[in-house]
């Protein structure tokens, strides 16, 4: 067989295995909250296309301790996820809310933010930036293709910080949909820091979070864990 035709082979073979569909998606979790009295709640992320051919992300909280909504919207291309608005709005229990706006723009590779009467801007930011809810649904399409480390520039409070993240192993994970398979991944800190955070990925069923758990330095612990989910519009059932 001509060398051409062999490298066109492998070219298509290697598109087939590494591209990547975006499945829409709803996701249930049970939230607890450790903070010198435990806490409990409930969390949704979901992950829809919108009509102008978009993909938007979302997470909220509900607990009594607070309300949290975050959402991204963003493009989709060649397995990568290009943000291009990210909100935050924290409700919590007696105090004053909290909301901040991120917009991006790529044309011109800056990146605008407001949060009460502070703005901020970044100019000259990196191609593959993301915002504090996308790098967490590029990880879960990175895990699925296999990689063990990952690192994502993300925009935040006027800074881009680069999050390193790796994944440690496959274990069994017993959740409210059965024992599941699952990629177990952690946050990379520095050896001093006592913050720690771990993410359970379903491996079996593309793009699921099915819990995760983060320890803060002065102890205070938050964990959701998966409890009803559905993709591309399929119930997944809990399994015996």
């Amino acid at each position: 067989m001509p060398a051409f035709i062999l490298a066109l082979l492998s070219s298509l073979l290697s598109l087939s295995v590494f591209s990547t569909e975006l499945l829409p998606h709803k996701a249930t979790y049970t939230a607890k909250i450790k903070k010198g009295l435990s806490m409990k709640g409930e969390a949704v992320r979901e992950l829809k296309q919108l009509k102008n051919g978009q993909w938007l992300y979302r997470f909220d909280v509900d607990s009594i301790a607070a309300d949290i909504k975050e959402s991204t919207t963003f493009s989709w291309q060649d397995n990568q996820i290009t943000p291009q608005n990210y909100k935050y709005e924290l409700s919590p229990f007696l105090a004053s809310k909290r909301k901040r706006k991120v917009t991006f723009n790529w044309q011109q590779k800056t990146v605008r933010s407001s949060y009460k009467d502070k703005k901020w801007t970044l100019d000259a930011i990196p191609i593959n930036s993301q915002d504090r809810l996308s790098y967490q649904l590029q990880m879960l399409v990175d895990v699925k293709s296999g990689k063990r480390n990952m690192v994502y520039p993300i925009v935040h409070k006027g800074k881009i910080k680069d999050g390193h993240f790796q994944t440690l192993r496959e274990e069994p994970l017993k959740t409210a949909l059965g024992t599941l398979n699952s990629v177990l991944v952690e946050k990379v800190r520095a050896t001093t820091k006592k913050r720690k955070t771990l993410l359970w990925f379903a491996k079996d069923h593309p793009f699921l979070l099915l819990k995760m758990n983060q320890v803060e330095k002065d102890g205070d612990e938050y964990e959701i864990n998966i409890k009803e989910a559905e993709i591309n519009g399929t119930q997944i059932k809990p399994s015996n």
